[in-house]
């Protein structure tokens, strides 16, 4: 039987979720759910206590929202993302996970993690997807493959590109 992990960073939703839903589509598939906390990351960008609690009161609503849905929540605590690495593989090697699942981050150390990620995951099937955007970043761009610098070039552009996803 297949094993799906659908792993949780930022955006902590169950509802309208296109990772979640992905992870889910599959009838013959166990699913779990992973969340890793980077905690001396955080404090690097100095992350508020109230910021702190708040992620806390999510999680914890997202382990009871998966709960009910029949999927088990899996916290994890690391320092920073290069251990973060070593957690979901080794997850993925005690669940015998089959397919990875993620909604991207588009910081910079957040890219380059996933790229890491899906380097040292190489018998896992890794699916991203572009969740908390309209439009993916790098897909309304000008003939020669620049970034606009003209708002109203760009939109025209924008509203073509939207239209046509």
């Amino acid at each position: 039987m297949a094993s799906h992990l659908m792993w949780f960073r930022a955006d902590l939703r169950v509802h309208d979720n296109l990772a979640l839903a992905a992870a889910c589509r599959s009838d013959n598939a166990d699913v779990l759910a992973l969340f890793i906390a980077p905690l001396k990351q955080w404090q690097q960008h100095e992350m508020a206590p109230r910021q702190a609690a708040f992620l806390q009161s999510q999680l914890n609503a997202l382990q009871q929202a998966l709960a009910e849905r029949g999927i088990p929540l899996l916290v994890k605590q690391v320092d920073d993302f290069t251990a973060s690495i070593e957690v979901l593989r080794e997850v993925c090697d005690i669940h015998n996970v089959t397919s990875l699942f993620y909604n991207y981050q588009y910081e910079f150390n957040e890219r380059q993690r996933d790229v890491t990620v899906e380097q040292a995951l190489s018998d896992v099937i890794c699916q991203g997807f572009d969740d908390s955007v309209m439009l993916a970043p790098g897909s309304v761009m000008t003939g020669n493959h620049d970034m606009y610098k003209v708002f109203t070039p760009f939109y025209v552009a924008w509203v073509k590109s939207y239209r046509n996803a």
